[in-house]
């Protein structure tokens, strides 16, 4: 049984220890720039702030949340101009930005909702990516522009540049200017483009782009005045000088990928602004940090349930329980998030103090070692809520019950270990949440619920370390020693806190590495016995294509009424069917929603390869790209002749065939047992020419028991077989096709033309009314400057690829016959999930190991 390790990337990783490493050296930071503070002090310094500036920061938020709203409005009408209201566009953007400025991961985050959103009104996955592309090029361009205005006309703001050369720091800003208005010149002349990691942007127009930019500028300038409001009036001597810090700290809060550039933000604003010990400037940050972040967040995830739900409200008055259904697409992120804030909320609290007063109560009442132990898993309970998290992300079922153990598990162990009431109604508040959409989890396969990526692991270890920095800011004023690891008592918060981080941060540590050690796997379907339903609905078959289903490599759905079937096999996370359902039409496709709906309950991708047009539309239906993967020749017999032209080199290769004393023949399929074990010869000889192992799944290969199924086409060369072909034959005297066809190299120059020759004139004698040559890979793709990434891509393969592969050779030889070419299909899903595909398929196709067969 043929088994294929998911491996996982060396980059993904390496920039999950670089997002780690900034992460960590900027709580360190945040450690040494508050040695003298206390967690009281910033507590009381964020109440003492004036109403009318917590005010004025919310409507500078608003002001920001605007802007984005209008730049996503832009990049709406400028890559899909009337396919989308403006209020749609508006929403799509303020959503995607408040989950993304939260969760992380921005192009990730922000992008799924929008295609969440927009794909609903009917937007194709390459418009959704240039939306998204020009929203993102907004920000980042205003953010580029306001930091060049800020360097030329206030070269000296910022206290972090006052030892650098003012004539060096204008001319950086002078640059920056010009650099922009040579970009708005340049798209103003002409429709324009640029690609970004190969999706092809079209860019918008000079008037567009101007206001673009100009809303971009209005979004950094609102955030940032949002921060500037709330920091006391003495620590910020110019908004220039300001700015210039605050765009440090959202730059390299966005390369660390921490949820919102926790604790980044926070250090690079302390260190550029030079406020080290000042607890009300930390108090101002963490003010900040909720008005802007999170409130607006839960608006926004209100909406998002309520938008979901609307789109059901006819089920919803029928049923109660059919909430779930109605707004299912959007509850495993919702869920996602807000049992990860309950983790959060249990660490976080792990790490704090708890309240005297309410210590006094629980000790009347409980042993000091039941409270002890509360306070420990209460905190590992919080860490596997993130873990699980991820789970609910992926609709596990398992990761549903558990969530719920968990989360009223952790309501019991807020009270036990020091009445925190509102951590447990907190809990219990996302239990009842979660209880209404049983439905949406329905995943019961898919890898162990605690299995996590490698880009939500280092999202786990950033929020522990907050966590763990906290404790330790919490606790400066206890005075370290090795005593207090062994200190329990009712006093006792800081040795617990210590005792409980350790606990923490080793069971991090044992989940990253369960999962380096222990990845995913996915066994290739054994072979089993192909069912005499599916042999009898190929011989009824008119495409012979189907016959590949005997090759005894692939698992079956057949219908109940066995009319129709559909055959797979399973690679890496995909779920492949091998062309399109063979049988009844109706049958056929309700065997496709069966296929999809399977796949989608184990976490798989689903994958039709080698798909025809005729079930294109279907494919769509299910939300699956379509890839055009080559292109199939096929002769038309009753056209077909050798007494043309064309056909010359036929003509030669039949003579010259005669005079090496070459004859051919059909072996019937009753006859071809015995000569098996020639066969076998030829094909040992042919395969030793060839490098790597033999094609499987879509391709036959040498099997005694699939070839025994078929008639034999062989040459032979004084009573020696030198060359055979196996006779695929479809129903009705359709189609006839080969499957392997090889022979023993260096007998005869042109063994292989003369094969197909004789072949095609014996199909065309016997009444069929077309010849499969079979498939041309990669032809027929679209070579346009317009064309998707997809075209591009496969056409300069196609054209360059001849070191690997023989493309060009392969079309070149079969349009000798003078077929008719049809298009061949991938469906699958899009975007960033094509790669993927395209390295299951593949491995599936050489038989579970990745192979190049140099031709």
């Amino acid at each position: 049984m043929a088994q294929e390790q998911h491996r996982i990337n060396v980059r993904t990783i390496l920039t999950g220890l670089f997002a780690i490493a900034i992460t960590v050296f900027s709580f360190y930071l945040l450690h040494h720039f508050t040695a003298d503070m206390s967690l009281s002090d910033v507590i009381n310094d964020i109440r003492q702030t004036p109403t009318s500036h917590v005010l004025l920061a919310i409507l500078a938020t608003s002001v920001s949340f605007t802007a984005i709203a209008f730049y996503e409005i832009l990049a709406v009408r400028t890559a899909a101009p009337g396919r989308v209201s403006y209020l749609t566009a508006a929403w799509a953007g303020v959503a995607g930005f408040a989950i993304s400025d939260v969760a992380g991961f921005h192009v990730l985050t922000g992008g799924a909702l929008r295609y969440r959103v927009y794909s609903q009104k009917g937007l194709e996955v390459p418009l959704i990516g240039n939306i998204v592309a020009l929203a993102w090029m907004s920000l980042w361009l205003g953010m580029a522009f306001t930091i060049g205005t800020a360097l030329a006309l206030f070269p000296g703001g910022a206290l972090v540049m006052q030892e650098l050369p003012t004539s060096g720091i204008r001319t950086v800003g002078i640059i920056i200017l010009v650099f922009f208005a040579l970009y708005l010149a340049w798209v103003a002349t002409g429709r324009r483009s640029i690609a970004l990691r190969g999706l092809r942007v079209s860019l918008p127009g000079g008037g567009t782009s101007a206001l673009m930019l100009l809303a971009g500028v209005v979004d950094i300038g609102a955030s940032a005045a949002t921060l500037y409001i709330l920091l006391p009036s003495d620590v910020v001597h110019s908004f220039s000088g300001f700015f210039i810090v605050y765009m440090s700290a959202v730059i390299l809060g966005a390369i660390s990928h921490s949820p919102g550039g926790l604790g980044v933000f926070e250090a690079t604003m302390m260190a550029g602004l030079g406020v080290a010990g000042r607890s009300d400037v930390l108090g101002a940050l963490l003010l900040y940090r909720f008005i802007y972040y999170f409130l607006p967040l839960v608006p926004v995830s209100l909406t998002l349930l309520f938008l979901e739900v609307a789109r059901g409200h006819r089920a919803i008055r029928e049923s109660v329980r059919e909430i779930g259904k109605a707004s299912e697409p959007l509850v495993p992120p919702i869920a996602a998030g807000v049992t990860f804030i309950g983790g959060i909320v249990l660490l976080l609290s792990g790490s704090l103090p708890e309240s005297a007063a309410y210590h006094e109560w629980v000790r009347s009442i409980l042993p000091l070692p039941f409270v002890e132990s509360s306070h420990l898993l209460a905190s590992l309970v919080g860490l596997a809520l993130l873990v699980v998290a991820h789970a609910l992300l992926r609709r596990r079922e398992s990761a549903y019950y558990l969530a719920i153990a968990l989360l009223a598990a952790g309501a019991v162990f807020a009270l036990t270990k020091g009445l925190d009431y509102e951590e447990a109604v907190l809990l219990v508040a996302i239990v009842l949440f979660l209880l209404p959409f049983r439905s949406a989890f329905y995943r019961k396969s898919g890898g162990s619920v605690f299995a996590v990526t490698p880009a939500w692991l280092t999202v786990m270890a950033i929020t522990v370390a907050a966590a763990v920095w906290l404790g330790f800011f919490a606790y400066r004023h206890v005075e370290y020693s090795n005593q207090l690891w062994w200190e329990f008592s009712w006093s006792g918060d800081a040795p617990r806190f210590l005792r409980t981080s350790v606990a923490v941060v080793a069971a991090l540590f044992a989940l990253g590495l369960h999962m380096i050690l222990n990845r995913r796997t996915v066994e290739v379907p054994a072979f089993e016995q192909v069912p005499d339903s599916v042999r009898q609905l190929v011989e009824q078959s008119p495409d012979p294509d189907s016959t590949i289903a005997l090759l005894g490599d692939k698992h079956f759905l057949i219908s109940e009424d066995k009319s129709a079937f559909l055959m797979y096999g399973v690679s890496g996370g995909s779920f492949i069917s091998k062309g399109d359902p063979v049988g009844d039409r109706n049958e056929g496709e309700a065997l496709a929603w069966r296929f999809r709906e399977m796949a989608d309950e184990g976490g798989y991708r689903t994958v039709f390869y080698s798909a025809k047009s005729d079930y294109l539309p279907l494919y769509l239906d299910m939300g699956l790209s379509i890839l055009k993967i080559g292109e199939v020749a096929r002769v038309d017999l009753s056209a077909f002749t050798l007494d043309v032209p064309q056909q010359k080199d036929m003509r030669y290769a039949r003579r010259r065939a005669e005079k090496d004393g070459l004859s051919f023949s059909i072996i019937p399929k009753q006859d071809v047992p015995p000569l098996l074990p020639e066969l076998k010869q030829v094909s040992d000889a042919w395969l030793s020419i060839k490098t790597g192992g033999e094609k499987r799944f879509a391709l036959g290969y040498f099997n005694e028991d699939y070839l025994s199924c078929f008639d034999c086409a062989v040459v032979r060369k004084e009573g020696e077989i030198v060359a055979f072909a196996n006779i695929l034959r479809g129903a009705q005297k359709n189609e006839m096709s080969i499957d392997l066809m090889r022979y023993r190299p260096k007998v005869s120059p042109v063994m292989m033309d003369f094969l197909f020759a004789e072949i095609l004139l014996n199909a065309q004698s016997e009444g069929y009314h077309w010849f499969d040559l079979g498939a041309a890979p990669l032809s027929g793709l679209a070579d346009h400057p317009l064309a998707t990434s997809w075209n591009r891509i496969g056409t300069m393969i196609y054209q360059h690829g001849e070191e690997f592969y023989h493309f060009e050779g392969l079309r070149a030889f079969k349009e000798k016959f003078g077929p008719v070419w049809s298009p061949n299909y991938l469906a699958c899903p899009g975007g960033f999930a094509v790669p993927r595909v395209l390295i299951d398929v593949t491995t599936l196709l050489s038989g579970g190991k990745m192979k190049v067969v140099r031709r």
